[in-house]
């Protein structure tokens, strides 16, 4: 998602700035002025360094393919603006200000470009300094005042558009994902099998999770919930993926897996579960967890792995429950 509108956005500025590059506003003897540094000290600054580098790559190429005189000025420019913006990022961004006050701050920054005016000759340096140096200063106010302001508005829809994403894919109780994200994720997963590596399922929910809770109230269920998730997590690897799918049912995923290592890392969980009271609110009880694990070597869809290892924890809760029931094929 992330990637998709870095991208987007690159694209968009990019093209602005061939635009600007390839009808300049023509100031007689003081020269020619685009909007490149505008845009590409605004792009950083307001969209990331990535988005600044990708306006600034396509600004040199253009200005390469110009070329002529004035091209050491050209790119001093360019550089000059790239990092205006991005110190502008880095030291002014977050402080907490008034919005007008950080586009002017930022104006002063993407000025740095002017620097480039002592990459000309230099009997045209004094005619540039007093005759485009007030212009890029001028215009670059009111265009990074206009364009904080639309971006501002922009950024802020986006990042409320991530985050509502974020909440509807993640267990607010545990911060796990859940079966939506879960959904989500599992078709993004590496699906191709190498050697004897393949894919592993656990499915698990806690022994008579019910009667706990009732017995001892929601707020402790909801702490052993939050408990258990914590020492299983802590006993996955980087890659897998842990969901909370149900009030006490959840689901890790392994890829790219052996199945010794698969089964090894379901007998871990178990045992991390069981091997210590839970204490919460002054009360320690033990707790264990029933787990039923699969081992595929092709990775097939989400429903029917879900349900082979479903199969398994019934017979994991059948045989006496605080059991492992391993399946493979």
């Amino acid at each position: 998602y992330k990637r998709g509108c870095t991208g987007l956005l690159g694209a968009m500025v990019s093209f602005t700035i061939l635009v600007s590059m390839s009808d300049p506003i023509d100031l007689g003897a003081n020269g020619f002025f685009d909007m490149r540094g505008l845009l590409i000290g605004t792009a950083v600054a307001l969209m990331g360094p990535v988005v600044g580098l990708m306006a600034g790559a396509t600004a040199l190429a253009c200005r390469f393919r110009i070329g002529g005189p004035g091209l050491e000025s050209g790119i001093a420019l360019i550089v000059g603006a790239y990092a205006g913006g991005l110190l502008w990022r880095l030291t002014i961004k977050d402080l907490d200000m008034i919005k007008w006050q950080k586009s002017v701050i930022l104006d002063v920054f993407i000025s740095v470009q002017s620097v480039g005016i002592f990459f000309t000759p230099t009997h045209m340096q004094i005619s540039l300094l007093t005759g485009l140096v007030p212009f890029i200063v001028i215009s670059s106010i009111i265009g990074a005042l206009i364009i904080n302001q639309l971006m501002s508005g922009e950024l802020s829809f986006l990042s409320e558009a991530e985050t509502s994403k974020i909440e509807a894919t993640t267990d607010h109780l545990t911060g796990l994902v859940n079966r939506r994200g879960l959904d989500t994720i599992f078709p993004n997963l590496s699906g191709a099998s190498s050697g004897n590596k393949g894919r592993g399922m656990l499915y698990f929910d806690i022994d008579r999770f019910k009667l706990a809770n009732d017995s001892h109230g929601h707020a402790f269920g909801d702490e052993v919930l939050k408990q258990v998730a914590e020492r299983v997590a802590g006993n996955l690897r980087q890659n897998d993926i842990f969901a909370r799918v149900g009030g006490d049912e959840f689901v890790a995923v392994l890829p790219k897996v052996d199945k010794k290592e698969a089964q090894h890392i379901a007998d871990r969980c178990r045992s991390i579960v069981a091997e210590d009271l839970f204490e919460t609110d002054g009360k320690s009880i033990p707790v264990t967890i029933s787990l039923g694990a699969i081992w595929v070597h092709s990775p097939t869809d989400i429903d029917q792995m879900l349900d082979a290892a479903d199969r398994a924890l019934y017979q994991a809760i059948s045989s006496g429950r605080n059991a492992v029931i391993f399946l493979s094929n």
